[in-house]
């Protein structure tokens, strides 16, 4: 694979553990991510307006997660 190919994998929520390839683990379906552009906002982390830090994890993987789960995103943690 070069770095101008596609490289969409599958994260587990639990243990951050990736897979090429969909399935469970820990008893649970691994969350679908999709290759993301450089310098995309959705690759930091969650900050609020004074540039306090909301939370650690990066915007996609949040927004992943809570698809995953069928949840909306919550208001909160949007920028």
């Amino acid at each position: 694979m070069t770095m101008m190919e596609e490289c969409d994998f599958y994260i587990c929520a639990v243990c951050f553990s990736v897979s090429e390839h969909p399935g469970t683990h820990h008893n649970r379906e691994m969350v679908y991510c999709e290759q993301l552009p450089v310098g995309d906002e959705r690759l930091k982390p969650v900050i609020d307006l004074e540039g306090a830090l909301k939370t650690r994890a990066p915007r996609w993987f949040l927004e992943a997660v809570w698809d995953a789960a069928g949840m909306e995103y919550p208001a909160d943690l949007q920028s």
